[in-house]
C-alpha cells in the first residue's frame, strides 16, 4: 500500500501519524476528531486515499462495513473503559459530510455519540440526516441501489 496523496492530510495521519491512531485494521483507523461535537466524536479514516463520498462505488462496501465496524469497536472500548453501559443506537449518528460540507478532501466517517449532547447549529445543521450529512446506512442504500453516489445530492 502506498503512503497516500501528497499534501493530503489524512494520508499523513494514516501513513505516518501512528501516535494518532486509536484503532487500526488493514484498511483504516480510528482518531478522535480535532473539533469534537460530542463527548464521543471520532473520525474513521481509510489508508487509500478516496477523495469524497461521491468517488464511492459498489466495490467500495466492504470498505465501509469495515470503516463502520472499526468505527463502532473503538465507541463501545471507550464507553466501557468509562464505566459506561454499552451504545444506544438512537444516540449514535455514524455517517459522512456531503459537498459542499466536504472539508478534508479525504473520506473520514464521524461516529458521534451521544448526539444529545450536540450543540443546535450541529443538531439541525451540520450533523443533522439529509442533504449536508448522509448517514452510512443512507449511503449504503444508495450504493445498493445505483452502484455508485457521483450525481447523489
Amino acid at each position: 500500500m502506498s503512503d497516500g496523496v501528497s499534501g493530503c492530510k489524512f494520508c499523513d495521519i494514516a501513513h505516518h501519524k501512528k501516535e494518532l491512531h486509536l484503532r487500526e485494521s488493514d484498511n483504516c483507523i480510528v482518531i478522535r476528531d480535532i473539533k469534537p461535537k460530542a463527548p464521543q466524536h471520532f473520525l474513521v479514516i481509510p489508508k487509500v486515499h478516496i477523495a469524497r463520498p461521491t468517488d464511492l462505488t459498489i466495490a467500495d462496501r466492504d470498505l465501509l462495513k469495515e470503516m463502520e465496524s472499526l468505527g463502532r469497536e473503538y465507541l463501545r472500548r471507550e464507553l466501557k473503559e468509562k464505566g459506561e453501559a454499552d451504545t444506544v443506537e438512537d444516540m449514535l449518528r455514524v455517517g459522512f459530510h456531503w459537498p459542499p460540507m466536504v472539508r478534508v478532501n479525504h473520506l473520514h466517517l464521524h461516529v458521534i455519540y451521544p448526539i444529545k449532547e450536540l450543540s443546535f447549529m450541529s443538531k439541525v445543521l451540520t450533523f443533522k440526516p439529509g442533504k449536508v450529512f448522509k448517514t452510512l446506512p443512507k449511503v449504503m442504500e444508495i450504493l445498493e441501489n445505483k452502484g455508485n453516489l457521483k450525481d447523489e445530492k
